[in-house]
């Protein structure tokens, strides 16, 4: 690897200070899993890595009113372990038991797995489908965007050069509403998935319509995206098999895979198809039962 500057700030602010100091050819690390082969692969040769790790306000998971704050450090073995998440959302709990492997999740943060703009991961579909924002410092004081229009394309994001993602904020599910999220590898379980949809909905108590529909997508385009045009085939409709369907093969429709080793681009479709399908049922039955 080139010699690199090895920089560890003590607060979010020094971080911003130190990024813009090196304006662009510093790079944030936090758990390293992508980083460091990045790093001995050659794709990336900063002058400096500014290690956030010593910032202890960037890993707790707590609530502040009704909403859920998860800080950029927290790892994914933090989110699978967590109490207040078994509570409040237990889906993201359930879904880190599939992600990688013990050491990884050990290691790999959450603002690591945003901000690297990833493609082929779990947690930013189903952020995107709960509505989650994200909070961005950086040396003019900060800013609040849509978990949703941080990603731009294939690894790149809108985070500035010197901006550092501090924490997702959750709000709260809407009543009778319910998630779920599912993965599927076409390799090792262990893999990175090849496909990833999460369903959000809620149902209306009177007539049993579907009320609001968040419909996630992952690892099958540029970025994590909401199908929206399925979202609107089913809200404030009965889920009928005839809207089931609709949604599923618009889902399928306006989501953009590429054909690679995880499979050819119409599989991919089909799947998205097929998981829809499987999953705005489970999700609407679970959706009933709530309050």
């Amino acid at each position: 690897m080139k010699h690199f500057e090895y920089l560890e700030p003590g607060t979010v602010d020094e971080a911003c200070g130190l990024l813009k100091q090196y304006a662009g050819n510093a790079r944030v690390f936090a758990g390293g899993s992508s980083l460091t082969i990045l790093l001995k692969q050659g794709f990336l040769q900063p002058d400096a890595l500014i290690n956030i790790k010593k910032i202890d306000e960037l890993r707790r998971i707590e609530e502040s009113g009704d909403d859920l704050v998860i800080g950029a450090l927290v790892t994914h073995h933090d989110i699978e372990t967590s109490s207040l998440l078994a509570e409040r959302l237990p889906v993201l709990c359930e879904l880190e038991h599939d992600v990688a492997n013990i050491r990884v999740r050990n290691m790999a943060t959450v603002g690591g797995n945003i901000a690297s703009g990833e493609p082929l991961t779990d947690l930013p579909c189903v952020f995107i489908t709960l509505d989650a924002t994200v909070r961005i410092a950086n040396t003019s004081g900060g800013r609040t965007l849509p978990l949703e229009e941080v990603f731009l394309d294939y690894y790149e994001t809108q985070l500035g050069e010197d901006e550092v993602l501090t924490h997702v904020v959750i709000p709260p599910l809407p009543s009778h509403s319910a998630i779920d999220y599912v993965r599927f590898s076409s390799s090792s379980v262990v893999d990175k998935p090849c496909i990833g949809v999460a369903v959000r909905m809620s149902v209306n108590p009177d007539d049993g319509a579907c009320g609001s529909v968040r419909i996630g997508l992952g690892c099958v385009a540029p970025t994590p995206m909401r199908a929206r045009n399925a979202e609107a085939v089913l809200e404030g409709k009965p889920l009928t098999d005839e809207n089931l369907q609709a949604a599923a093969r618009a889902a399928a429709e306006e989501c953009d895979p590429m054909d690679d080793l995880r499979g050819s681009e119409r599989y991919k479709r089909e799947m998205v198809a097929a998981l829809v399908r499987r999953l705005a049922p489970r999700v609407y039955e679970k959706a009933k039962g709530q309050g």
